[in-house]
């Protein structure tokens, strides 16, 4: 009886055409597993960690409040709340993924500036009150440097905002009637203070993204002197959301 070893084994086509042996068909196979099964591997999550820049556009809303501290010529805070405007600026900034697992922490620093003319016109009062006054202000340059802090899931980030505020805000309040309190005094500065934050970015490409962010701004309170030197405090509020675009370098 003929015995035939594995190594022997031949596969023929039509008309004793041989294709291969067993052996090579095995080195093949051999070669071709890890090239398959790299194909077949998750992709890497995406990387977050790199300096930015971008740009961003929205709706800024502003309330101006004012106390008479001496109570002299009105009795209450006045509220002076602007219509939501329109505000568009820039973004810059570096950031840095802890890890490159499916979710990991992101931190990073960011400048920020937002140019808006978010303005407020009122008459307080009428003839026949204790007071008419004329009120005005407009908001114009917000500037924000924050720390940033947040979780990436793959494409996604979710992150909070925290720091420091720079606003330029005009106003001035204008007596229209004859009460010796005051004629005019002025209600607006360029104040610091601070600004708390957040929102959401998702990568469209390796280095596009795209983000929703809304930031709460309170420029620290100031005092304004009257012409016939009555105190009066000022403290403002903003809120400002806006949609951007970021471009990461590297």
């Amino acid at each position: 009886m003929t015995k035939y070893r594995v190594t022997d084994l031949k596969l023929f086509g039509p008309k004793g055409m041989r294709f291969f042996s067993i052996p090579l068909f095995a080195t093949a196979l051999l070669w071709a597993g890890p090239t398959f099964s790299g194909s077949m591997a998750d992709p890497a999550p995406h990387d977050w960690t790199g300096f930015y820049a971008g740009l961003n556009a929205g709706m800024v809303k502003h309330t101006m409040s004012i106390t008479d501290i001496q109570a002299s010529t009105f009795y209450a805070t006045l509220q002076e709340v602007s219509n939501p405007s329109f505000t568009g600026g820039i973004q810059a900034g570096f950031r840095k993924q802890l890890s490159q697992s499916k979710a990991s922490g992101v931190y990073g620093l960011e400048l920020s500036a937002n140019f808006s003319r978010a303005a407020f016109n009122q008459v307080y009062g009428s003839p026949f009150a204790l007071y008419q006054l004329s009120a005005q202000n407009e908001l114009k340059n917000v500037y924000l440097l924050q720390f940033i802090g947040g979780i990436a899931a793959d494409k996604a980030l979710l992150f909070l905002a925290a720091g420091l505020s720079w606003s330029n805000i005009t106003g001035n309040m204008t007596s229209l009637d004859s009460v010796p309190f005051f004629n005019s005094f002025n209600a607006g500065k360029k104040v610091f203070g601070t600004a708390v934050g957040g929102g959401v970015e998702y990568a469209v490409t390796h280095a596009i993204s795209a983000r929703f962010k809304l930031d709460v701004i309170t420029p620290n309170t100031y005092v304004s002197v009257g012409n016939t030197d009555f105190n009066f405090q000022i403290s403002n509020s903003i809120v400002q959301g806006s949609i951007g675009v970021n471009y990461t370098f590297g």
